[in-house]
């Protein structure tokens, strides 16, 4: 069966909606947290971390219970949390497992991932159709926070990309839509990189 294109992040948005619930949860660090067993949907602590390996273990625990749609803000698609074999699975068994899943990415700069061979790339030039990176326009290039959406609860958000300071929920509806507002009002004003396409020609 044929897989539809997304290009906005409503179409993609819609089926995962009923499993959210509004809930204020415990605050734990993520070194006190069992990660494998929390729940997208349903565990509504807020994780704080601040470690890299915190960092890509939060990423691939999202993204392997996301069922409708990823959402990820990036500067440079960091290697050591989005280029990972635990991370790249998830997602390739999101988006070939699920008929109306996509991933979107903004990402702000795209040469050295492109030039470095980052597999999440190569990723999307062969599932197209669901896995879409824009670059967004100059007024937002400011914007210095890395966060990943999983479909309408899940969130994992660093305040400085430069930084493995930040925190996380498996279910926290709130936190997410305010992210994925800022998203949507950023994708919207995106277009393709075109700088991208000319580094893989």
């Amino acid at each position: 069966m044929k897989s539809r294109a997304y290009h906005s992040v409503e179409q993609c948005a819609g089926a995962g909606e009923g499993r959210y619930m509004e809930t204020t949860g415990d605050v734990i660090t993520a070194a006190d947290a069992d990660i494998g067993a929390l729940q997208l949907g349903v565990s509504s602590c807020e994780i704080v971390f601040d470690s890299r390996t915190e960092v890509r273990n939060l990423a691939a625990a999202l993204a392997g219970q996301a069922q409708q749609r990823l959402l990820l803000h990036t500067y440079d698609l960091e290697p050591v949390i989005f280029d990972q074999q635990p991370f790249l699975d998830a997602v390739q068994a999101m988006v070939r497992g699920h008929r109306d899943s996509c991933f979107f990415i903004l990402l702000q700069d795209g040469r050295s991932a492109v030039q470095d061979g980052n597999r999440l790339i190569e990723l999307s030039r062969r599932l197209s159709s669901r896995i879409q990176v824009r670059r967004p326009q100059a007024e937002y290039l400011d914007f210095g926070e890395t966060f990943l959406l999983a479909d309408n609860g899940g969130y994992l958000h660093r305040p400085l990309y430069s930084r493995y300071e930040g925190t996380a929920s498996f279910n926290n509806p709130g936190t997410t839509r305010r992210l994925e507002q800022y998203f949507k009002e950023v994708w919207e004003r995106s277009q393709p990189d075109v700088e991208m396409r000319r580094l893989h020609l």
